[in-house]
């Protein structure tokens, strides 16, 4: 069974877009985004929050991270940790490596269901478009703060993409240093350019 790293990777990997010719990525990815700005112990979290920069579809998707069937129960015996999130977000997905984790019936109106497969994350239930409240300024530095440690974290897990600029010499996705960065692509194996949308398993904006 995948750990809470594991799908936390996925996400990053399904909420990452560089445009082609640029390194110009779609998203904005925070892991672990406190609620308050108080004590880490008994503080809101949200598991991963993406900020979707297109004009277009300018939206902040929050998801729930539950790997296992008991870490569901906990969630569903107390609705108002995910309420204290969702509320700010355009778009609130679970996410689970295994969809029988939730049952029939289970999932609450408004929430979205993203499952593992070989491919990826696929949207095994949509997550609607909310009507969100405006975020206090508390939660908006303590996202910033949140994207700031993620986008530190991200070589340890992951390479960039690479990504072809202007002469269309192999460059690192993230920085634009020639490809393979010392930084951001220091795994053994350096990814190919991502396609706008491999196989749909993307599924932005929330569709399927």
């Amino acid at each position: 069974m995948s750990t809470e790293r594991d799908m936390l990777n996925l996400l990053a990997d399904r909420y990452t877009d560089v445009r082609e010719g640029t390194i110009a990525d779609r998203w904005v990815r925070a892991e672990h985004v406190r609620l308050k700005a108080e004590s880490y112990y008994g503080n809101r979290i949200a598991d991963f929050v993406a900020g979707d920069k297109w004009n277009s579809t300018l939206a902040l998707h929050g998801h729930e991270v539950k790997v296992s069937r008991s870490d569901w129960l906990s969630e569903l015996r107390d609705p108002d940790k995910a309420k204290s999130f969702k509320r700010y977000m355009h778009h609130w997905w679970l996410v689970v490596p295994d969809a029988a984790i939730v049952k029939p019936g289970e999932l609450p109106d408004g929430w979205g269901l993203l499952v593992e497969t070989a491919r990826g994350l696929r949207a095994k239930v949509k997550a609607p478009l909310l009507q969100p409240e405006p975020a206090p300024l508390e939660l908006i530095i303590n996202l910033m703060a949140a994207a700031s440690r993620t986008a530190h974290r991200e070589p340890i897990y992951r390479n960039a993409p690479v990504a072809h600029v202007k002469d269309w010499t192999p460059k690192c996705g993230f920085c634009g240093e020639l490809s393979p960065c010392g930084i951001h692509q220091r795994l053994e194996e350096v990814p190919r350019a991502l396609p706008e949308d491999p196989q749909g398993v993307l599924d932005l904006g929330g569709a399927a």
